[in-house]
């Protein structure tokens, strides 16, 4: 997965108003949840023990290390949840207890080991000073880093300058706010080295921390997925996505049932199922549309012209006049006998067309047997007033 800015994309940092502030606190939270939340106790306890079995904890060190592996393992599969978009915390499978599976933990580590002897040796051989901006920046850069590994599983791509400052520059604000959190967290671990309290809640603590860093940072680069051009498996988007398509595919079975029963000669029940069809979903104004363009490749004319005179109708309500009369003109150009339902939409169009739309023509059509239609109607002697002014 290549990670870079969009081009021709302007980058603007967001503030971390309240609503990204919540973001940010929900990924930092996220830990302290459910399956998270089981392995930290069981983790912590587990080392609380072996850390304690024999002087200075020997006895124990080989499942000393194995806890330790299994829980980056995991803190880096917590990571690739919520860079792909999904909220609750994984839960601990076979791939953390494989050693020849996860091995980002170790290469991280490895990055890291690397990196402290080459500062250290430009501390000695240099000055202390640079040594000492070189920690400065090594530490910067330190959460891009694992992020690109984290991303890539490439130690060469976690170690190159130009990407990750250009994984810096697409998390913005947030990597200012991701290096404050592990600030934070850091300044914690210290903390706990000096407390008096059980070893079993120091870890647990500890854990908590590191997970937190691990699960703010996927989701830091989740909220800035369009920045950075990630892809995920699941975000509001791909939600919207899948409901539309699964939209399109109920709207279109249900055409395609009704055209059946329109070929086959039953246009009563095939005018009925869409009918039913439009009520199921409140005969909202979008779905007339859709379904009116739907109708217009039917052989039958019939069935898009009864539906035009209810989407006029219902745009008409609407207040939607404009979107009325395109339906009008667009119908008459096909059908030069199709006319509005009600009286009051068809002089109220026809005048719409002929004084403000300058449509005269189409005007004069709907008025032509505006009288036949409706002789009782109070708009007759209106109507042939406007149809005079259209002759002139």
């Amino acid at each position: 997965m290549s990670i870079k800015l969009r081009s021709g994309t302007t980058h603007r940092d967001i503030p971390l108003q309240p609503q990204l502030l919540y973001r940010f606190l929900r990924h930092l939270r996220r830990p302290a949840r459910d399956s998270s939340a089981l392995l930290i106790i069981v983790f912590a306890t587990m080392l609380s023990v072996s850390l304690r079995a024999g002087p200075y904890g020997l006895y124990g060190l080989p499942v000393t290390l194995l806890l330790v592996s299994w829980f980056f393992k995991y803190a880096f599969v917590l990571f690739d949840h919520v860079v792909h978009g999904f909220d609750e915390p994984p839960t601990l499978d076979i791939r953390m207890v494989n050693p020849f599976d996860e091995q980002r933990p170790l290469v991280q580590l490895a990055i890291i080991a690397g990196i402290s002897a080459g500062v250290r040796a430009v501390a000695i051989s240099i000055s202390p000073i640079a040594g000492s901006v070189l920690t400065a920046v090594a530490l910067l850069l330190l959460p891009a880093s694992v992020a690109m590994l984290g991303l890539e599983g490439n130690p060469l791509k976690a170690v190159y300058p130009a990407a990750l400052w250009r994984m810096i520059a697409g998390l913005g604000l947030w990597y200012v706010a991701l290096l404050g959190l592990i600030a934070a967290v850091a300044l914690l671990l210290y903390l706990l080295s000096d407390l008096d309290a059980w070893l079993v809640w120091r870890l647990g603590i500890a854990m908590f921390a590191v997970l937190a860093v691990f699960s703010v940072l996927g989701g830091t680069l989740y909220e800035r997925r369009h920045e950075l051009g990630l892809e995920t498996w699941h975000s509001p988007e791909q939600m919207h996505e899948k409901a539309q398509r699964d939209e399109t595919r109920l709207r279109t079975a249900a055409v395609t049932d009704a055209y059946g029963l329109a070929r086959a000669g039953m246009n009563d029940k095939a005018w009925e199922q869409l009918q039913n069809w439009l009520i199921s979903r409140g005969k909202h104004v979008e779905d007339l549309r859709w379904l009116t363009e739907r109708l217009r490749t039917w052989p039958d004319p019939r069935y898009v012209s009864r539906l035009t005179e209810d989407y006029v109708d219902r745009l008409m309500a609407l207040k939607r006049h404009g979107e009325a009369l395109d339906a009008v003109v667009e119908r008459l150009a096909v059908d030069p006998k199709f006319r509005p339902k009600s009286s009051t939409a068809t002089f109220r169009l026809a005048e719409l067309a002929g004084r403000g739309g300058g449509a005269h023509a189409v005007s004069r059509m709907l008025l032509s047997d505006f009288a036949q239609r409706f002789p009782t109607d109070p708009h007759v002697e209106a109507a042939r007033r406007l149809t005079s002014e259209l002759a002139d």
